[in-house]
């Protein structure tokens, strides 16, 4: 193809959405997102072309044979080929990859203890101890899918966009969803943040993602990187890159 091993492709595969990025020369270069039922759409012709290297975080295994069968040379994350990262959960393969990367890029970031939280279709916290041990996690629906169920299994109650809703109590249906909604999840995350803070007292907490980020004023963060996760799948091609 006459590629160059400083070029590649990186793929987060979500449930919800799938976040692409071109790299070259070790930095991210162009990034989009598209949703994961657009899967086909992901990659073009040109870019077949372009890249030889593609490197992959999947959370929906269903697909993944898809980019398998694509002209590239594939890599997917797992919790064996992460180099800063020691799984000690009892069944490593039940953690998903997009908290392996999320995990590596945060130890890269602190070199230290670290409460990595992460928000999109599920809530995840999860917790790495300072020489690299992942330790185990905590999952909770994301606000969408929170907003979905409570207008799905009511008959007055519509779907409601999350949105700074910072308000000690609505004054009609939107506003008392939306409020208990945001509320709801901020004094969530801080509520397990001074959890984790008083029982570990060197505990670095790394917000990570999109989702994350319309709470970031109202959370007790030491440190946010919306682009944690694609830069955790960058250091894994690297470190396959330059064996």
């Amino acid at each position: 193809m006459g590629c160059l091993l400083n070029q590649y492709i990186l793929l987060d595969i979500g449930n919800t959405n799938i976040k692409y990025a071109e790299v070259f020369d070790g930095q991210i270069i162009f990034q989009k997102f598209i949703h994961t039922n657009e899967y086909r759409d992901v990659i073009s012709n040109e870019v077949l072309s372009k890249y030889e290297y593609l490197f992959i975080s999947s959370v929906v295994p269903e697909i993944d044979e898809y980019f398998k069968n694509l002209d590239f040379n594939t890599y997917f994350v797992s919790h064996d080929n992460i180099t800063n990262i020691d799984v000690k959960i009892p069944n490593p393969k039940e953690l998903g990859s997009d908290l392996i990367v999320n995990a590596s890029a945060a130890r890269a970031l602190t070199n230290s203890r670290n409460l990595i939280i992460d928000l999109g279709t599920a809530l995840t916290f999860c917790h790495v101890d300072e020489i690299g041990n992942y330790l185990g996690c905590l999952i909770f629906p994301g606000n969408k899918i929170a907003s979905e169920s409570l207008s799905s299994n009511t008959s007055q109650l519509s779907y409601v966009e999350m949105n700074q809703y910072d308000l000690l109590i609505g004054t009609n249906t939107e506003e008392a969803i939306g409020a208990g909604l945001f509320k709801g999840y901020v004094h969530l995350i801080n509520g397990f943040i001074e959890e984790f803070k008083n029982n570990y007292k060197d505990i670095n907490v790394v917000g990570s993602g999109k989702g994350i980020k319309q709470f970031q004023d109202y959370i007790n963060l030491d440190f946010y990187d919306e682009d944690l996760t694609i830069k955790g799948l960058n250091l894994f091609a690297q470190s396959i890159l330059n064996k």
